[in-house]
């Protein structure tokens, strides 16, 4: 009898499962929640995904900056703003590239890696059926956000840091990545199978140059 082969599928979420950005979305929906008032929060956002396309964010200050509007707010407070924005943004953002990538690891296991909220990450991933979900993680005092990050943000060498520490002793035949940004670059070379996902144009050129599966919604 041929053993079945163990096999794990690792995914970004923005423009890689999801078909958009999630705190893009989560910035609009605060800001139409009450949680942002001043117009200026959209201003300083530009600029930080300027630095992001530029390859000079500071993730620290972006994920703080990100946070700033829920501090002093008990988790319980926004709890259903949570599951209602997340169950929105997980049926608007999801095509059919969405359906047909996690229909291929149906039945392997599956990590989505973000460098999102995790509070957000972890709640669309129980939406899209994936159990172990890393993003970004908040500080929390008492369950009430003080507008810091705990640990390190979940980007770029810290996504692969902490897959490795999920792994353990556990013995995969096969590893797939999927984003669609340089910064996971990491990630992909990481595993067995990278794919790039309508990449940007550094991920493009280096998936070109060492014919990785290139796919584009």
């Amino acid at each position: 009898m041929i053993k079945k082969k163990k096999k794990l599928a690792l995914f970004d979420l923005d423009d890689t499962l999801f078909d958009g950005d999630t705190e893009g979305e989560w910035v609009t929906f605060m800001h139409k929640n009450g949680f942002i008032e001043d117009s200026s929060f959209f201003k300083e956002m530009e600029k930080f995904e300027k630095n992001y396309r530029e390859g000079i964010l500071n993730v620290y200050d972006y994920s703080e900056f990100l946070l700033s509007p829920l501090t002093g707010v008990h988790l319980s407070e926004i709890k259903e703003d949570i599951n209602n924005f997340t169950t929105d943004i997980s049926e608007r953002l999801t095509d059919n590239l969405t359906e047909e990538l996690l229909e291929q690891h149906e039945h392997d296991a599956k990590i989505l890696t973000s460098g999102s909220l995790s509070f957000l990450v972890t709640e669309i991933g129980k939406k899209l059926g994936i159990k172990t979900c890393f993003g970004t993680d908040p500080e929390y005092v008492d369950n009430i956000f003080t507008g810091k990050v705990c640990g390190k943000p979940n980007f770029s060498e810290e996504k692969v840091r902490r897959v490795i520490e999920w792994i353990g002793s556990e013995n995969f035949d096969e590893i797939s990545a999927y984003s669609d940004s340089i910064h996971d670059l990491p990630l992909l070379e990481f595993s067995d199978k990278p794919h790039a996902i309508s990449p940007d144009r550094k991920l493009n050129l280096i998936a070109l140059e060492r014919d990785w599966i290139i796919r584009v919604r």
